[in-house]
């Protein structure tokens, strides 16, 4: 107990840092402890000043209501100084942090390590409720101890994160970044994780070395909710942890120019169902509008299958659309890979289908023009309904249009991008490996037929497929159905 008595010695020499009512004054003169109500500023009978004649009323009296308020912050401080020298040490070899406490507590407190010298002291916190001056003293200085001891072997650091976040995929990273390899060959998870270490020795048997249980939370700021993960580091081992983030469309649809904002990062080790914090940061990133296509990250699986997210078969106006498109076919239906009784087959019927859609957006006078940008790098790629309300598209945006438009009905669309454009195509009939293309940008062109614009489309993929431009790379053929069962969903903007 030696421990202790240097503690109790500790808090004893420095009693007279302590609002309470009696150190070792005893004349009132000071204006701390008169045992007749004196407060070193009014008369005896404290007349004028804030005692009364018997200390009933008196800040300072020994009977007064307060004359057993002990200031335990300072009480604390002394403990916790004591505590973080000479016991911290003993707390190695003893992971009971609360039985070391409670030892600690009585033995300090105790009538045997009380002279007659500091009664006065004694008596405070005799008079003093005992509970709950416990209780104070166990938020102040137990909390402080436990919290230390179950995280000192833990720290924490930023391991991966995008210092570019692209509004058009920000919330389909989860699938995007999975099981996604740095240049090293290393996981690098995105948009950000988290290297949790527990340092423990374990060939020190002196100090409890075991696994730790930890949380991760982190949001982005003005974008995100929380996103929390947890995991197990072992001893002497790290863990990676990266959550997936759940974006708000709306603070992303609101954003016309790049914005900067912050990664908010807060590690933490739980025990006995308490979150003990033990690591807090914060990372700088820039967020990107949603109409851009941006460069995401080299080596990347797939890139060009996220572009389906421009594919909106539940956009605005799509009803209006599908109204038009049953003024257009036979007995005011729409069939889908059906066949309509004055075709030869379900192809010929899908062509109908394809020129009826081609009619009515190239009666809505939609320009090719090139878009101005929104300051970012990459391309600047409007979604359908901003198509239909400006007007205007670029062929990827037409092209994104018609697919939109196909996916709303049923049928199955194809994009094809070729160096330096894009344009589209469905599938004659449901699941079949025959598939009819459509050059888009000829919807700008009030003279031109649906005759040469199919034309012209199953040209340009027959010229691309003879040159061995799939296989290569150098074009890409993404079938929007399959993008949907691999899990890439459209950014269906109002």
């Amino acid at each position: 107990m030696r421990i202790f008595s240097r503690v109790l010695s500790s808090a004893l020499a420095v009693c007279t840092a302590f609002t309470l009512s009696a150190c070792s004054g005893d004349s009132g003169d000071d204006g701390i402890a008169g045992t007749d109500g004196r407060d070193g500023v009014s008369g005896i009978d404290g007349k004028d000043g804030a005692s009364g004649k018997d200390g009933k009323d008196g800040k300072d009296g020994r009977d007064g209501k307060d004359a057993a308020e002990v200031n335990v912050d300072s009480l604390a401080q002394v403990l916790r100084d004591e505590i973080t020298g000479t016991l911290w040490d003993s707390l190695y070899a003893e992971p009971y942090v609360d039985t070391v406490y409670k030892i600690l507590f009585d033995n300090a407190y105790s009538a045997a390590w009380m002279d007659s010298t500091r009664q006065a002291l004694l008596d405070s916190l005799k008079l003093a409720d005992y509970d709950s001056l416990y209780q104070k003293l166990v938020d102040s200085v137990y909390n402080d101890i436990y919290y230390q001891n179950a995280i000192r072997t833990m720290d924490a650091f930023i391991w991966t994160y995008k210092e570019q976040i692209y509004g058009a995929f920000a919330n389909q990273y989860p699938l995007m970044y999975k099981d996604y390899l740095g240049t090293d060959g290393k996981p690098f998870p995105m948009p950000l994780s988290v290297k949790v270490r527990n340092t423990c020795d374990k060939n020190n048997s002196n100090v409890p070395c075991r696994w730790k249980k930890v949380m991760l939370k982190t949001w982005i700021t003005g974008f995100t909710d929380t996103a929390t993960v947890t995991g197990i580091a072992n001893p002497d081992t790290s863990v990676i942890l990266a959550p997936s983030y759940k974006f708000n469309n709306a603070a992303l649809l609101a954003v016309t120019s790049p914005i900067a904002t912050q990664f908010q990062v807060r590690v933490y080790a739980l025990e006995n169902d308490r979150e003990i914090l033990f690591y807090s940061a914060s990372q700088p990133t820039t967020v990107h509008p949603m109409q851009v296509n941006g460069g995401e990250l080299v080596g990347l699986k797939n890139r060009e299958l996220w572009k389906t997210v421009w594919v909106t078969p539940a956009m605005d106006s799509i009803d209006n659309i599908l109204n038009d498109l049953k003024q257009k076919l036979p007995g005011g239906t729409v069939k889908v890979y059906q066949q309509y009784s004055a075709d030869t087959s379900i192809a010929q019927s899908s062509r109908r289908v394809g020129k009826a859609v081609f009619e009515i957006l190239q009666a809505r006078g939609i320009a090719y023009v090139q878009n101005n940008g929104v300051g970012s790098p990459s391309q600047k790629v409007n979604y359908p309904i901003e198509v239909l309300r400006s007007r205007d598209g670029l062929c990827i945006e037409t092209t994104h249009l018609f697919a939109s438009i196909f996916e709303a009905l049923g049928m199955q669309p194809i994009i094809i991008e070729i160096p330096g454009h894009a344009f589209v195509g469905w599938r004659q009939d449901l699941n079949s490996n025959i598939i009819d293309f459509l050059e888009t940008t000829m919807i700008a062109n009030k003279n031109a037929t649906f005759s040469e614009a199919l034309n012209k489309g199953n040209r340009t993929f027959d010229a691309e497929k003879a040159a061995g431009n799939f296989d290569t790379g150098v074009s890409s053929f993404v079938d929007v159905e399959q993008t949907r069962i691999y899990g890439v969903r459209p950014n269906n903007i109002p």
